[in-house]
């Protein structure tokens, strides 16, 4: 995925620019969404980060934990560091597992 490439290469607004293609070729794929996520977060648009971890959450990625993390960074990057405390929490608690 050239989005990731770039991104995994300090390009985040490149990358990005490629998988927002990319989500609407293939609005339901996860994947894309999560690493659009990611890099709009490290590129500084968290709001927009936010949205497409919305998005995420409507696919039914709720038990992923990679979806609290993503939005746990996303969060403390708008400022709003007791959601993202709270995110992270969760993240925590499903990484767990359902024994712990």
């Amino acid at each position: 995925m050239l989005g990731y490439v770039y991104g995994c290469h300090g390009q985040a607004k490149r990358g990005a620019a490629y998988l927002l293609i990319a989500a609407q070729s293939s609005p339901n794929d996860i994947g894309v969404l999560r690493t659009l996520s990611h890099l709009l977060t490290l590129d500084g648009e968290a709001d927009k980060a936010l949205d497409t971890i919305s998005r995420l959450e409507t696919l039914d990625d709720t038990r992923n934990p990679a979806l609290y993390l993503l939005k746990s960074r996303a969060l403390l990057a708008a400022g709003r560091q007791e959601e993202a405390r709270q995110a992270f929490d969760r993240f925590l608690k499903l990484r767990a597992g359902p024994d712990e």
